[in-house]
C-alpha cells in the first residue's frame, strides 16, 4: 500500500511539474466541403447548440444574394471561421457568420469572371476562378477571416467534383491535348500540382483514410490523396462510393438503388460487412452511429452505421427526404422545394416540428455555428433560433 501511495505521489508530482494536461481537441463547427468534409458525411461533429429542445424554435432571420449569372454559376457556400463564403455574379463574398455582415470581398473587374469554392481548410479558403471570355482558370488560397490573397496560380483546366483532404485538392478535368479525363491534384499551402492520373472520380467526390477512388476505362484503384500512388485496386463487383465514415476508416459503396449496400476498409479495400437489404434506396448521410438514406418504399431511413440493421425509420405520406444534414443530434431532410425540412432527433427517430420558413429550401441546409445555412431560390437564408437576436 505504501509503495502504491508513493508512486501515486510522484506521479502527481510529474503531472504538476510538466504543468497542466491539454483539453482534447475538440471538432471544429464548420462546414467546409459541399458535403460538410472530404468523407461525404454530411456531419458537423462540432455542431453543439442545435440540439433537439432548440431547433424547433428556428425562424428565419436574414439572406444573401446567391443569383447565377451568364457563364457563372452559383456556388455551393461554405462555413467556417466564422464565415458564411459564397461565389456568385463574379465575385466570392464573405459574411460574418453570425450578423450577415459583408466581412470581404473579391474586387469587382470588367473580366466576367465565375468561381468554384473546394474548401476551407482551417483559415484557408481554396477556390477556383474561370475568366468566362479566354477560359484561363486559377487556382486561389485565400485568408478565409480578412480576404488576404497567399496565392493565386494559373492551372491547365478547371476541376470539376473537387475534395480537399490531407492537404491536397484533386478533382476532374477534360484534358484536351490529349481527349481523355484525369484526375489532378495540387498541395493547398502552395498551390503546386502534386499528381495526374488518367480517369475519372468514381461515384461521389470523396476521399477516406487519405484515399480517393479512380475508375479507369476497366477497373477502379484506389489512389493516396498525398502521392497519387496507387494503394489498392478494387477487387471484383461494386465499387461505387455514395460516403464514407467520419473517421475515415471505411467507405459505403453503393452499385444502384436496388443493390446492396456494404463497407470496405479504406486501408486496404477489403469489404467488411455487406448490409442486409432495405428495398431501393438513395441520398446518404452518417454521424458514425447511424447511416441516413432515403427509402423508394416512402419512408426515412436510419440504420446502424456498423452492420446495417435499422434503427429506426419515419414513413411519409408525401415526398420522404432525399439529402440529409446532421448537427446538435438532429438530422434535418431536405424532402421538396414546396415542403419544410423534416427533422428528426437522431438517436432515437422522435420527430421535431420545424417553422413552415424551411419551405422553399433547395437542398440539405449546413448546420453550423448554430445556425441552419440554406439556399433558397437566388438567396442564402440563415435561419437561428428564436432567442437569437433578429438581424
Amino acid at each position: 500500500m505504501k509503495r502504491r501511495c508513493l508512486a501515486v505521489a510522484v506521479a502527481t508530482a510529474i503531472s504538476a511539474a510538466a504543468g497542466p494536461v491539454p483539453a482534447a481537441a475538440t471538432a471544429p463547427d464548420a462546414w467546409g466541403q459541399a458535403k460538410s468534409h472530404a468523407t461525404g458525411d454530411h456531419y458537423n461533429p462540432g455542431e453543439t447548440r442545435l440540439t433537439p429542445a432548440v431547433a424547433g424554435t428556428l425562424k428565419p432571420r436574414w439572406n444573401v444574394p446567391l443569383a447565377d449569372a451568364k457563364c457563372a454559376y452559383a456556388a455551393a457556400p461554405l462555413v467556417g471561421a466564422n464565415r458564411l463564403v459564397t461565389a456568385a455574379s463574379y465575385r466570392i463574398r464573405t459574411y460574418d457568420a453570425t450578423t450577415g455582415a459583408v466581412a470581404w470581398e473579391t474586387p469587382a473587374t470588367t473580366k466576367k469572371t465565375g468561381y468554384i469554392l473546394s474548401a476551407i481548410d482551417g483559415t484557408r479558403l481554396i477556390a477556383q476562378s474561370r475568366d468566362c471570355r479566354s477560359g484561363k482558370t486559377f487556382l486561389a488560397a485565400h485568408d478565409v477571416r480578412t480576404g488576404q490573397v497567399i496565392y493565386r496560380k494559373r492551372i491547365p483546366g478547371t476541376m470539376y467534383n473537387t475534395v480537399v483532404d490531407k492537404g491536397i485538392v484533386a478533382g476532374g478535368v477534360w484534358d484536351e491535348t490529349v481527349s481523355r479525363y484525369v484526375v489532378r491534384a495540387y498541395r493547398i499551402s502552395d498551390g503546386v500540382r502534386v499528381w495526374e492520373r488518367t480517369g475519372s472520380i468514381s461515384g461521389e467526390n470523396i476521399a477516406a483514410g487519405g484515399k480517393v477512388l479512380v475508375a479507369g476505362d476497366t477497373s477502379t484503384t484506389a489512389v493516396d490523396m498525398v502521392t497519387g500512388k496507387s494503394a489498392w485496386p478494387a477487387a471484383t463487383g461494386c465499387y461505387t462510393p455514395i460516403g464514407a465514415s467520419p473517421d475515415g476508416a471505411k467507405f459505403y459503396m453503393h452499385c444502384d438503388p436496388d443493390g446492396l449496400i456494404r463497407t470496405v476498409s479504406s486501408a486496404t479495400g477489403a469489404v467488411l460487412k455487406t448490409f442486409p437489404g432495405h428495398g431501393s434506396t438513395y441520398g446518404f448521410a452518417t454521424d458514425g452511429e447511424r447511416v441516413y438514406l432515403h427509402s423508394f418504399a416512402g419512408a426515412m431511413l436510419a440504420i446502424s452505421a456498423d452492420d446495417g440493421r435499422t434503427i429506426w425509420s419515419a414513413p411519409f405520406g408525401e415526398e420522404a427526404p432525399i439529402e440529409f444534414a446532421i448537427g446538435g443530434g438532429v438530422v434535418y431532410g431536405f424532402r421538396d422545394t414546396s415542403l419544410p425540412l423534416a427533422a428528426f432527433e437522431a438517436r432515437t427517430g422522435k420527430p421535431i416540428p420545424l417553422d413552415a420558413g424551411t419551405k422553399g429550401l433547395r437542398e440539405a441546409p449546413m448546420v453550423a455555428n448554430g445556425r441552419l445555412y440554406g439556399r433558397t431560390a437566388s438567396t442564402v437564408t440563415v435561419y437561428a433560433p428564436s432567442a437569437s437576436p433578429v438581424r
